[in-house]
């Protein structure tokens, strides 16, 4: 196997981490079979990462940014609150399933983990997507479109419910109708609108 250069290897670690702690939980998982998966030792995979506890942190950290940025990507030049929801809300079955393995980690840590620097970590992925959807309720109140006696934290909050909710139940059980996000969507919409 060629040798990587440290960026494409931590790459591949995350990728291999990823698939592992999707398969197996966070808690399972050990840094030796993660060596062993990526064709390396151990020792290597220390000078990339200083413990399990750091690649999970790295890999929970991607897929916020990419969250993140898929969904900036979608409402970009969108300035009506209630499309940029939309827009999301429509998005957010394909996102899942494309970064399933690392939303079973995510989920799988939420659910099981007391590691607090996992539990750390995990409250930074839900206060950026806090923030995300709460920029947008503000949004909408200051233009006059939601209702402004409304703490947006709490509509960003059924947002982040049913996101959660529906990633939980459609990767682990079966397919969940998209349907019912649109409808679930519309119903927090009827509920901010003035």
């Amino acid at each position: 196997m060629a040798r990587l250069k440290a960026p494409q290897r931590r790459e591949q670690l995350m990728d291999v981490a990823t698939k592992l702690f999707a398969r197996h939980g966070y808690e399972a998982t050990t840094t030796a079979a993660i060596a062993e998966a990526a064709g390396i030792t151990e020792p290597i995979l220390y000078r990339h990462f200083k413990s399990k506890q750091e690649l999970f942190i790295a890999i929970v950290r991607a897929v916020s940014a990419q969250t993140m940025k898929h969904w900036n990507d979608l409402i970009d030049g969108v300035t009506d609150p209630v499309e940029r929801i939309r827009r999301v809300a429509a998005q957010f079955p394909g996102h899942i399933q494309k970064l399933s393995d690392a939303y079973h980690v995510i989920h799988g840590a939420l659910s099981t983990s007391r590691d607090a620097k996992v539990m750390k970590v995990m409250k930074e992925h839900y206060a950026r997507i806090e923030e995300f959807f709460v920029g947008v309720v503000s949004d909408g109140q200051k233009a006059g479109i939601f209702r402004r006696d409304m703490d947006p934290r709490v509509p960003a909050w059924q947002l982040i419910n049913i996101g959660i909710g529906y990633a939980m139940v459609s990767l682990n059980l079966s397919k969940f109708d998209d349907s019912l996000i649109a409808q679930s969507i519309e119903f927090i919409l009827r509920g901010l609108r003035k």
